[in-house]
C-alpha cells in the first residue's frame, strides 16, 4: 500500500473505529494486530527473537517488557532494518544542528526525543507508518470536513518528514521551530490565521500574552497542546485568551498514545496503541505507569514497552460515546516523583499531581510556579506572584499548605523553601516539578516503593 492510500485508509478507519470498537470487539482487534506485530518482530528483529525465545507469543499481553535502555542498547537488533544506532543518531543530530529534517536513513524517517529524562531516544518510521499517523491525527483532531479546508500551525522543537505529508490544498500546514522568537511567531500567525494552533503549553502561554495584549490577532477553532504536561490552570488561561477549546495530544517518541475527543476528554488511542498499566499505589485511583504496544509500527517494533510517565485513569465513561479509556491527567515522569521520609524513616513517593494541587491551592495570586527537589525530604519552590499581591505572605502560605498536605500524606519533618520571583523561559520541554539527578533507572525504584 502506498503512502497516500495508507493515509486515506487510516483516516477512514480512525473515524469509524473510535466509536465502533469496544468490549470484546476491541480486545479481539488488539489481539489480532498485536500478534501480527509480534510475529513480524520475532522474524525480523534479532533482539525480539532472543527476548521471547521461551515465551508464548500468542499471549502477547504477558510477554517480557522492554524499556528505553534496552532499546537504545540493542538498537540495531531492535529495529527490523538492522540500522545501527550510530548511523541513525548521526542523521538525527545533523538534522537538529542544521534544522533540516528532510534527510532519511535508508529511506526511513529518523527522529530524536528531547531528552528531558537525560537520555535521548530515537524513532524510525517508513512512509506508510508516517501516513497512518497523519491519518489518525486528521480524523480525530480536525473539525468536520469543509470545502475550503483548514490551516494548521505547529510549533515544535524538531521538524520531520511526516509534516510534509500534511501539506496540501485541503490542509495548509505551517511548521515553525520553537527557536522562533515570539515577535516573529506573532508576525507569522497573523499572516497564517490558523484554524488549529498547536504547540507546547509553555510556548502557547507566551503567545496568549500577545493575544490578550492585542498584538496577536487570530481566531483559532482549537488550541492543541503537545509535548509537555498540560496543567489545568494553563488550559483555562489558554481557552480564555484565545476564546476556543483546548485539546491535547499525548505522544512520546515511541508512539501516539492519546488525543482529546470533541468533548475535550483525553482518550487512549486503543486502535493503534494497546496500553496496559502498572499501578503506582494500592488504591483504585492510584496513578499508574503505561506499558504500550504499538499495533501498526513494524520498522521499530514497540511491544510491551514500559514508559516513564505517571498517569491517572478516569473511572467515568465519556459522553462522546467512545469506549476508549479516558486519561484523567498526565502527571509527569516517574523521574519527577519526589521522595520524602515517613515516620518509619522510609522514602515515600509523592506524585507531581499532589504537589501541583497543594501549591496552586495556596493562593489565587500564584501565576506560575516551579518545584525542584535535589535531596529527599527537601523541596525548593519558586512562585511568580500576580501584581498587587504580597510576596512574603504568599510564600508563607505556600510553605504552610505544603507542610500540612505532606503531613497528611505521612511525611515527617520535610524541609520546604519558598521564594518569589519571575520564572524565565526554559529551553526544551517545560517541567514545573523536577527531581534533579534522577534517571530512568529510578522509575523501577519508585514503582517498588509506591506498591510496597
Amino acid at each position: 500500500m502506498n503512502a497516500t492510500l495508507a493515509l486515506l485508509d487510516s483516516y477512514f478507519r480512525s473515524r469509524r473505529d473510535f466509536q465502533r470498537l469496544r468490549g470484546s470487539r476491541l480486545k479481539a482487534y488488539q489481539d489480532q494486530r498485536a500478534r501480527a506485530v509480534v510475529a513480524h518482530a520475532v522474524a525480523r528483529a534479532p533482539f525480539y527473537a532472543q527476548h521471547y525465545r521461551q515465551a508464548d507469543l500468542a499471549d502477547w499481553r504477558t510477554l517480557p517488557s522492554v524499556d528505553k535502555q534496552l532499546m537504545m542498547a540493542n538498537f540495531a537488533a531492535f529495529n527490523t532494518h538492522g540500522i545501527a544506532l550510530s548511523e541513525a543518531m548521526e542523521v538525527a543530530l545533523s538534522a537538529e544542528r542544521c534544522r533540516d529534517f528532510r534527510p532519511t536513513v535508508r529511506g526511513l524517517t529518523v527522529g530524536l526525543s528531547s531528552g528531558t529524562s537525560g537520555h535521548r531516544s530515537l524513532f524510525l518510521a517508513d512512509r506508510n507508518e508516517q501516513a497512518r499517523w497523519v491519518g489518525v491525527v486528521l480524523a480525530r483532531l480536525l473539525p468536520p470536513f469543509r470545502l475550503r479546508g483548514y490551516t494548521v500551525t505547529l510549533f515544535s522543537q524538531s521538524g520531520s518528514n511526516l509534516y510534509e505529508d500534511l501539506r496540501g490544498r485541503w490542509i495548509r500546514f505551517c511548521h515553525h521551530d520553537l527557536a522562533t522568537g515570539i515577535d516573529a511567531a506573532v508576525h507569522c500567525l497573523n499572516a497564517e490565521q490558523p484554524d488549529l494552533l498547536c504547540g507546547p503549553p509553555s510556548y502557547l502561554e507566551m503567545l496568549a500574552i500577545r493575544q490578550t495584549a492585542g498584538e496577536l490577532r487570530i481566531s483559532p477553532r482549537k488550541i492543541v497542546s503537545v509535548a509537555e504536561v498540560l496543567e489545568p490552570q494553563v488550559a483555562r488561561a489558554l481557552a480564555e485568551s484565545f476564546g476556543c477549546p483546548v485539546f491535547q495530544i499525548y505522544q512520546c517518541t515511541e508512539g501516539l498514545i492519546g488525543i482529546s475527543c470533541p468533548h475535550g476528554q483525553l482518550h487512549l488511542q486503543e486502535d493503534i496503541m494497546a496500553s496496559q498499566f502498572e499501578p503506582l499505589g494500592t488504591t483504585a485511583d492510584a496513578p499508574a505507569t503505561p506499558v504500550i504496544t504499538d499495533l501498526w509500527h513494524r520498522t521499530l517494533p514497540i511491544i510491551r514497552y514500559r514508559l516513564n510517565d505517571v498517569v491517572t485513569l478516569s473511572s467515568e465513561d465519556c459522553t462522546c460515546g467512545s469506549a476508549f479509556q479516558v486519561i484523567e491527567n498526565v502527571a509527569g515522569r516517574c523521574d519527577d516523583v519526589c521522595e520524602f521520609l515517613d515516620a518509619n524513616g522510609s522514602l515515600k513517593p509523592i506524585f507531581p499531581a499532589t504537589l501541583r494541587r497543594l501549591i496552586l491551592l495556596a493562593d489565587e495570586a500564584i501565576s506560575d510556579y516551579e518545584a525542584l527537589q535535589q535531596h529527599p525530604s527537601q523541596l525548593h519552590v519558586r512562585v511568580t506572584v500576580a501584581d498587587g499581591a504580597d510576596p512574603a505572605r504568599l510564600a508563607e502560605s505556600v510553605e504552610n499548605i505544603l507542610m500540612a498536605g505532606l503531613r497528611e500524606q505521612g511525611v515527617v519533618a520535610p524541609t520546604i523553601e519558598v521564594e518569589t520571583g519571575i520564572i524565565g523561559p526554559v529551553e526544551g520541554k517545560r517541567r514545573r516539578i523536577r527531581k534533579v539527578g534522577s534517571t530512568d533507572a529510578r522509575s523501577s525504584e519508585i514503582h517498588d516503593a509506591a506498591t510496597a
